[in-house]
C-alpha cells in the first residue's frame, strides 16, 4: 500500500486484516484458553502491551521535579511561553490521571502517543464508531505494534489549522491539522526508505471527534492526505 492508504494510521492505525479474520483469530484464542492440557493460555492485553517496545520517558516519582522536564511532543506552549514538559502536558492523559475534556486534548495526546509509541493510549482514545476500532483488543494491539506506530519516522511537529465549531449538542466536532514526519535512516526496518532518509513529509487531516457515553472526547475518523513520499509506505 502507498502513503495514501497508510498515513491515516497517525490518527488511528489502519486495520491490516479483515474483520472476518479478526473474528476467526478471536475464536481460535478463545478455544485455546478453555482447553486444558494444550499449553498456557494466550497473554492478556496488559501482558501484551507491557512486552511491546515504547519510547515513553521513564516514570518519575515526583511530578514536581524540574529535572524531569522532557518536552512534550505536541509542543503545547506554557503560559510563560516555553513548551510544556511531558509530565505536565500529555502524560496525565496517557497515565489515566485525567480524561480528554476537549477535541484538542485528544488530538495533542494522540500525537504524543504516536511519537512516544503508546499503543494502549492510541486504542483507548479511539471512539467505538471509528472504522479502526476493534473489539478484539489483543489482535488490534498486535497489528498496531507490527505496523501501526510509524517506527520509520520521527515526529517533527503538529500544527492545528482549523478547529470547527461543535454541533448543537456539543458532542461532535472537527479539527484540521498538519503533522510533519521525517524519514529515519533505517533501511533494515523499512527497505527502500534509506533513499529518502532525512526527508520530511506533511500529513494534513480533517479529524472527526465524538464524545463517548461518559462524555469523554475521542477520535472517530478523518480524511487524510500527504504532500510527499507518494511511493513510500509511511506506516511501517
Amino acid at each position: 500500500p502507498t502513503s495514501h492508504s497508510l498515513i491515516s494510521a497517525f490518527a488511528a492505525a489502519k486495520k491490516p486484516s479483515s474483520k472476518s479474520k479478526s473474528k476467526s483469530k478471536s475464536k481460535s484464542r478463545g478455544s485455546s484458553s478453555t482447553a486444558k492440557g494444550f499449553g498456557p493460555p494466550p497473554p492478556s492485553l496488559d501482558d501484551l502491551l507491557s512486552s511491546f517496545p515504547t519510547r515513553l520517558p521513564p516514570p518519575h516519582d515526583d511530578d514536581d521535579d524540574d529535572d524531569d522536564d522532557v518536552p512534550c511532543p505536541c509542543r503545547t506552549p506554557s503560559s510563560s511561553g516555553p513548551v510544556l514538559p511531558y509530565r505536565k502536558c500529555c502524560r496525565p492523559l496517557h497515565a489515566h490521571r485525567r480524561e480528554c475534556t476537549s477535541k484538542t486534548d485528544v488530538l495533542r495526546s494522540r500525537y504524543s502517543a504516536f511519537a512516544f509509541r503508546s499503543i494502549e493510549y492510541v486504542m483507548r482514545s479511539t471512539h467505538p464508531s471509528c472504522r479502526d476500532y476493534r473489539e478484539d483488543e489483543v489482535a488490534w494491539a498486535k497489528d498496531l505494534n507490527r505496523g501501526g506506530m510509524f517506527d520509520s519516522f520521527e515526529f517533527v511537529g503538529l500544527t492545528i489549522v482549523d478547529e470547527e465549531e461543535e454541533d448543537e449538542d456539543g458532542n461532535e466536532g472537527y479539527i484540521t491539522f498538519r503533522v510533519t514526519l521525517r524519514a529515519r535512516d533505517i533501511d533494515d526496518i523499512a527497505p527502500g526508505l534509506a533513499a529518502v532518509a532525512g526527508r520530511e513529509t506533511v500529513i494534513t487531516e480533517r479529524s472527526k471527534f465524538l464524545k463517548d457515553d461518559n462524555g469523554i472526547w475521542k477520535y472517530a475518523g478523518g480524511e487524510v492526505r500527504s504532500d510527499r513520499l507518494e511511493d513510500v509506505q509511511l506506516n511501517k
